[in-house]
């Protein structure tokens, strides 16, 4: 679901990550391409690419690090925020949608099962390999 809001917006699932990432650091908005990068788990050239593709559609752009010469931070542009809040908007009206079928009992077991899920991945995730 997620995939096909996003496809509305011309959006990848982590081009729409790195916008988020991008808003919630708050004002500016910015963020070095490294730390993006770590974030998200990817490779530098990854996140080059990444970045590539959300510069040349307006939506970030690269600006000199003030306190790096060498250095280059991501910015949102004025265009770069509408897109992330709004998909998100989007898909919370989709899944409001699915949580609506449920009942109160429901939710709540779903929550519970949900839960233990994620301990269990906590958990494997742990234990040494």
């Amino acid at each position: 679901m997620l995939d096909e809001t996003l496809a509305d917006f011309d959006l990848s699932v982590g081009e729409w990550k790195a916008l988020s990432h991008l808003q919630m650091d708050g004002p500016p908005h910015r963020s070095s391409p490294g730390k993006l990068a770590r974030w998200a788990e990817l490779s530098s050239g990854a996140m080059t690419n990444r970045l590539d593709r959300l510069e040349e559609a307006g939506l970030v752009r690269r600006v000199p690090d003030p306190d790096d010469r060498r250095g280059v931070l991501v910015e949102l542009t004025d265009a770069g925020g509408p897109p992330g809040r709004q998909s998100v908007s989007a898909q919370a009206e989709k899944e409001s949608l699915i949580a609506a079928a449920l009942s109160v009992k429901e939710k709540q077991q779903l929550n519970a099962l949900l839960r233990r899920l994620m301990r269990e991945f906590e958990r494997r995730e742990q234990q040494p390999s």
